[in-house]
């Protein structure tokens, strides 16, 4: 029998890379001649950089540039051949402020695009930016201030993103994702304002229609800047599962166990488990999701999955649930019991 884990980031508690080794090293503690193998795995936000280190070419450059607040700041990014990634939240992640209303009406994505000029210049023909984790609403309008003189002419800009929603309106950026940023009402509704106004004017002044542009939205705005300047956006977790050859590891497998932080109706648009989930019936193979906490409803993620099932021992704060060496305990204490089933059954 062989186990795969491919288990998303715990946000604020443990990496990829420390919930599949807990997972594997529970099994291995009582079923040592399993085969066992561990692929860390993201979406395109947090965590992106720590899972694509372990690519035999990768190579850690850092660039000098300014957060979301225009603080200084020195961030690291990925160079895999010539193909650069960038992820966000290294730079305008939301866990670089204490989220209010005044840091939102601040935060830009401005330093964003020294970190592009950065990879431009190590050589990077393909660079890719991960959209998750940001505490902006800018709309990307800083990211195309700062690059509005940078000839990008011979590089392939690309956006990986977990989401899919438009520039504004009801499903947009700003309405969607703005509160968690700290907005209030009338800022979400003058964001939005805002977001509508230069949408609707670059439909007529250049005929480019953001709103027909899944993921303008993602990162505050930040897709349709990217779009904007010639780029593409895509699915996060494609573009990791593909460079990790993730298919390949489930095809082999027998079993799979995936995970996040906390499983609710929204993890089955573009998150890691629905991705893992959704391969894992193309293959055919049993999927179980072990979380920190799940929803009582799932949506179709019930019918993808063989099982879901919280790590947690006992009813927990969310404080004491984030402890690592907690979360990590658990983790492997649940993956043992699960493989106790399915060698039974088996």
């Amino acid at each position: 029998m062989k186990i795969l884990a491919a288990i998303d980031s715990f946000k604020g508690s443990a990496t990829s890379e420390q919930l599949n080794d807990a997972a594997l090293s529970g099994i291995l503690a009582a079923y040592p001649d399993l085969q066992v193998q561990s692929i860390p795995i993201a979406d395109g936000g947090e965590g992106v950089l720590d899972v694509l280190a372990y690519q035999e070419n990768a190579i850690t450059k850092t660039s000098l540039t300014t957060d979301l607040l225009g603080r200084k700041l020195e961030v690291p990014y990925l160079l895999l051949g010539d193909t650069a990634v960038i992820e966000s939240a290294k730079v305008i992640g939301i866990d670089l402020v204490d989220v209010s209303p005044e840091t939102i009406s601040r935060a830009t994505t401005y330093g964003l695009g020294a970190v592009v000029q950065s990879a431009i210049q190590a050589g990077a023909k393909t660079i890719i930016v991960s959209l998750g984790g940001t505490g902006t609403s800018d709309g990307g309008q800083g990211f195309l201030k700062s690059l509005g003189t940078t000839d990008l002419s011979d590089v392939t800009l690309i956006g990986a993103s977990d989401v899919t929603n438009p520039y504004y309106g009801e499903n947009g950026a700003a309405t969607i994702f703005a509160a968690q940023k700290g907005a209030t009402a009338d800022q979400i509704k003058q964001l939005n304002q805002r977001d509508e106004h230069f949408a609707k004017a670059l439909l007529k002044d250049r005929g480019i229609d953001l709103q027909k542009i899944p993921g303008a939205g993602a990162a505050g705005g930040l897709g349709g800047a990217i779009a904007l300047l010639g780029g593409r956006l895509t699915s996060g977790f494609d573009f990791i599962a593909d460079l990790v050859h993730l298919e390949q590891a489930i095809a082999n497998s027998d079993l799979v166990l995936t995970g996040e932080g906390h499983l609710d109706h929204q993890s089955c648009q573009g998150k890691v488990v629905s991705g893992v989930a959704k391969l894992a019936i193309k293959h055919k193979k049993p999927c179980v999701a072990l979380v920190g906490s799940r929803s009582d409803d799932l949506v179709g993620l019930e019918s993808d999955l063989t099982a879901a099932f919280s790590i947690q021992t006992g009813p927990i704060a969310l404080a004491d649930a984030l402890v690592t060496q907690r979360t990590l305990k658990n983790m492997a204490l649940t993956a043992q019991n699960v493989v106790r089933v399915f060698k039974v059954r088996n």
